[in-house]
């Protein structure tokens, strides 16, 4: 396996950047927000615990390689270890080496000083710095829906395929457009929730779950299952959870069960409209 020691970096980029600079540069400062202390500590733990059970539910335990060796599994942002406290550190207690990649040095640096067990590197998702068939698991949550366009996204896919192994899963989450307030977030309404501050930072290109499907199918893998998950009203879910930062863990825990209810609605028929983010797990299958 290649860049063992490596390090990693890359949450997708900034919509429209005109340079990788540029958009390592948006993601810097976006990173240093975070570092800094924005109060959304609470809804980010939502957001980690809604991963963690999702990564729970359809990865099974790893299996060492022959000779005792590690699993390996990449993550393709590291947003998630600098906003909360990520998923890194549940990767590597189930068992997987984890290496994370980031284009934002500072959120790279940041994520590493949480998680010294971490293997990262600055890198764009597009341009992988590792050998064909590296990992045995890729975690992609909402990373490529920060491009600025679906052939960013398909790039992407392509480099995501070539480092998994054969019998490697993908799981990946981007966000879903059928859901009326995502469409609605991510164009029309865009600069004004944007300068609201409700939007705090860029998001770009997405796919609707059955164009999504046939995007990884025709990179090679094949899919297992698809899903539409974060489903509690989101813009007052992350206001309630602001205003609740100082409270006691008792009420913190009290509104997270609350907000984890909502996600029943993943097993209606309308739960696509619901969901903010489709969630794809693929297999990439073994060469006969």
């Amino acid at each position: 396996m290649a860049n063992d020691s490596s390090l990693f970096s890359a949450p997708g980029s900034i919509a429209a950047a005109p340079s990788e600079t540029a958009q390592s540069d948006y993601w810097d400062g976006v990173g240093t927000a975070w570092k800094n202390g924005r109060p959304d500590r609470l809804w980010r733990e939502y957001t980690d615990r809604l991963q963690i059970a999702l990564l729970d539910r359809w990865l099974e335990g790893p299996v060492p390689h022959p000779g005792g060796v590690q699993p390996t599994a990449l993550k393709t942002d590291l947003f998630d270890e600098v906003a909360g406290r990520g998923l890194v550190s549940h990767l590597s207690t189930t068992g997987f080496r984890t290496t994370g990649i980031d284009i934002s040095p500072v959120v790279v640096a940041e994520a590493l000083r949480r998680n010294p067990e971490l293997h990262a590197r600055v890198a764009d998702v597009r341009q992988l710095p590792f050998a064909d068939a590296s990992f045995d698991v890729v975690y992609s949550g909402s990373t490529l829906d920060h491009f600025a366009s679906v052939a960013d996204i398909a790039e992407a896919m392509q480099e995501l395929v070539r480092v998994l192994r054969p019998a490697g899963r993908l799981l990946l989450t981007l966000d879903n457009p059928v859901n009326p307030l995502v469409w609605l977030r991510n164009g029309p309404l865009l600069n004004m929730l944007c300068r609201w501050g409700i939007v705090p930072y860029a998001v770009g290109a997405t796919l609707d779950p059955k164009r999504l499907a046939n995007l990884v199918r025709e990179s090679g893998l094949e899919v297992l299952h698809t899903a539409a998950i974060l489903h509690c009203p989101r813009v007052l879910a992350v206001w309630r959870a602001g205003r609740l930062e100082g409270q006691t863990a008792a009420v913190q825990e009290r509104f997270l069960a609350s907000l984890a209810r909502w996600e029943c609605l993943e097993q209606w028929p309308s739960r696509f409209v619901t969901g903010h983010f489709t969630a794809i797990l693929a297999v990439k299958r073994e060469c006969r």
